[in-house]
């Protein structure tokens, strides 16, 4: 168990030593509890010792609350994964389901018959079909704070440019692809194992029109962007937040997803010292979504319809 401001770092130094999965097993704003997997080969001392190092270095060893070790039997947990992951429906028109499980869906005389459009897009009924195959990235269709993005892009993503921050699986460039046919869609991460995922999601789906590629937000900072979306964390949204603000045009909107309820208001404070103006939120579970323009968009909105 440990604080949510490690959690990455000790995921990233348990990968690093051999892990062949993670897991969250519980989480609140004060603590996650998460478990990882390793063969027999490798010592508890060892691992124990080289994740302390590790969060020592990062002044972050005061964040680990609580280890325990204990001996499992040996089983494909990654098949055991997948086995607890089904398709979803998200908001009005998207149909989310892993790459492992679209055949049984398929198959299920109740569903509607699968459609294909021109340009390459499926359909089951009247719901457009994603596939994927999450890897070790993040970004399933099944955790809050993706489905909030999902149905916040589905109400305000009408086409042009998209920019995606800390894509994962690709899921939300890939919604962005698909619900709006022909528009530029663009997808970033600075792990190059989520780039890569991100790829081969994109090929599952013969979506073609998505650039995705590892870089920083900075590197977008354009103002031509139509629609940004980041689904991180409050802290490394508002670190990032001068560039993703930088990102969009003068009548674009902000979607920022992975924030904590609680830390919802702070982040809605450093978009209004931006220049932002917070229009929506919708809270799921302990996580909030925002939505924002700029300030200067929303004062000659009012001010034509005064």
């Amino acid at each position: 168990m440990l604080a949510p401001d490690a959690q990455d770092l000790a995921v990233s130094v348990l990968f690093d030593l051999g892990a062949t999965g993670t897991v969250t097993l519980n989480e609140t704003p004060e603590a996650i509890e998460m478990a990882a997997y390793f063969h027999a080969d490798v010592s508890s001392e060892t691992i124990l010792h080289l994740l302390k190092e590790q969060l020592g270095r990062a002044n972050l060893l005061g964040s680990l609350r609580k280890t325990e070790f204990k001996r499992v039997r040996d089983e494909d947990w990654l098949q055991k994964w997948k086995d607890g992951f089904e398709s979803v429906e998200v908001g009005e028109r998207l149909l989310i389901a892993p790459s492992w499980k679209v055949d049984e869906l398929l198959a299920d005389s109740s569903n509607p018959k699968l459609a294909e459009a021109t340009d390459g897009t499926r359909s089951v009924g009247n719901r457009i079909l994603i596939q994927i195959d999450p890897g070790m990235a993040f970004g399933t269709g099944t955790h809050e704070t993706t489905r909030l993005c999902l149905e916040a892009i589905e109400r305000h993503w009408k086409g042009g440019r998209f920019l995606d921050v800390g894509t994962g699986t690709g899921i939300l460039a890939m919604a962005a692809a698909v619900l709006v046919p022909g528009s530029e869609v663009v997808a970033i991460d600075v792990d190059p194992l989520a780039v890569e995922i991100a790829r081969q999601n994109l090929a599952l789906n013969h979506l073609t029109s998505v650039r995705v590629s590892q870089g920083q937000p900075g590197q977008h900072a354009s103002g031509d962007f139509d629609v940004v979306v980041a689904n991180l964390t409050a802290a490394v949204i508002t670190g990032v937040l001068q560039y993703l603000t930088r990102a969009i045009n003068p009548s674009g909107c902000l979607i920022l997803s992975g924030i904590l309820t609680e830390q919802a208001a702070d982040v809605a404070l450093e978009l209004e010292h931006s220049g932002f103006i917070t229009q929506g939120r919708v809270d799921s579970g302990e996580w909030s979504c925002l939505v924002a323009r700029a300030r200067s968009r929303v004062r000659s909105e009012s001010e034509a319809t005064a």
